[in-house]
């Protein structure tokens, strides 16, 4: 266990703080400003108030519930109570303001959330709210990696092909990231996957919220116990989209176990370019309920 976090610690510090040198790409007037759209969101759904709603809502806009179900910006208007009651009381509120964006994580209804508000045209606007389940019972960071159950089996999706072609260069770049992220969480490589995630990345999954430095000493124990072939291929992608807003890149997608034709996760991926190249800082997924 001592040798686990220190080991961790040491690549941390070594490819993982690289980039704190770099001042944070944040507007300093913006936060006040996305707090009002924030906060005349949460008043307008309370209100019932359709029209005031929709113009905090971007038209691409989708609210994911913890079992997968997607409700767009259209349904939403039509019945603004559901989101209405899922946007209540929310607990552990944790913000990263991006300058165009801003990524906020918390707890609401013994649930993880993720949202995601842009900053374009209209203003701050709403752009992703998913909501995550939380785990009964916590896994403990100390129990090894999982060995994987076929060492041999290829990744070429979502580590070399994905079923989305970049329309620009800032998605490019941040789908370059994610094939490097991909491959090196296949084939474990602690020190190139730190080099691609931003230092506030966290992976949040129904099987629990993971920060960047463990992230990354979980990668560690995966290489030293299994080697090159340490971890299983990540679910290939059935559908996806991207959606670039200066600095930040966001993409959504549906996955599911290879030679399926229903996906089993929703889930959607930041990526920001601090001015040194494209890194993730957010993986936020959810579990589609099978019928």
């Amino acid at each position: 266990m001592k040798w686990f976090f220190t080991h961790a610690l040491g690549i941390y510090i070594c490819f993982g703080l690289a980039s704190l040198g770099s001042d944070p790409i944040a507007a300093a007037d913006s936060q006040p400003i996305y707090h009002q759209a924030e906060s005349a969101l949460a008043d307008a759904l309370t209100n019932g108030d359709p029209k005031a709603v929709a113009s905090l809502l971007h038209d691409n806009f989708q609210w994911v519930a913890a079992d997968g179900t997607i409700s767009t910006k259209a349904q939403i208007l039509e019945n603004l109570a559901p989101l209405a009651a899922d946007n209540q009381g929310p607990i552990d509120v944790r913000r990263v303001d991006l300058g165009t964006a801003v990524r906020v994580l918390g707890i609401h209804h013994n649930e993880r959330f993720a949202h995601m508000w842009i900053k374009g045209p209209l203003g701050w606007q709403a752009f992703v709210f998913l909501d995550i389940p939380i785990p009964a019972e916590r896994a403990e960071s100390s129990v090894p990696a999982k060995r994987p159950t076929d060492p041999d089996a290829d990744c070429e999706n979502p580590c070399r092909i994905l079923p989305y072609k970049p329309e620009n260069a800032a998605q490019q770049g941040a789908m370059d990231a994610w094939f490097r992220l991909k491959t090196d969480e296949w084939h474990p490589n602690p020190e190139e996957w730190a080099a691609h995630a931003d230092n506030d990345h966290e992976t949040i999954s129904p099987t629990g919220d993971l920060p960047k430095l463990q992230h990354v000493a979980e990668l560690a124990m995966a290489r030293k116990l299994y080697g090159e072939h340490g971890a299983q291929p990540g679910e290939p992608v059935m559908s996806m989209r991207m959606f670039d807003f200066g600095n930040v890149v966001i993409q959504e997608c549906l996955q599911g176990p290879k030679g399926s034709a229903q996906p089993r996760t929703w889930g959607f991926r930041v990526f920001v370019n601090k001015g040194d190249g494209w890194r993730i800082m957010l993986s936020a997924q959810t579990r589609i309920k099978q019928t």
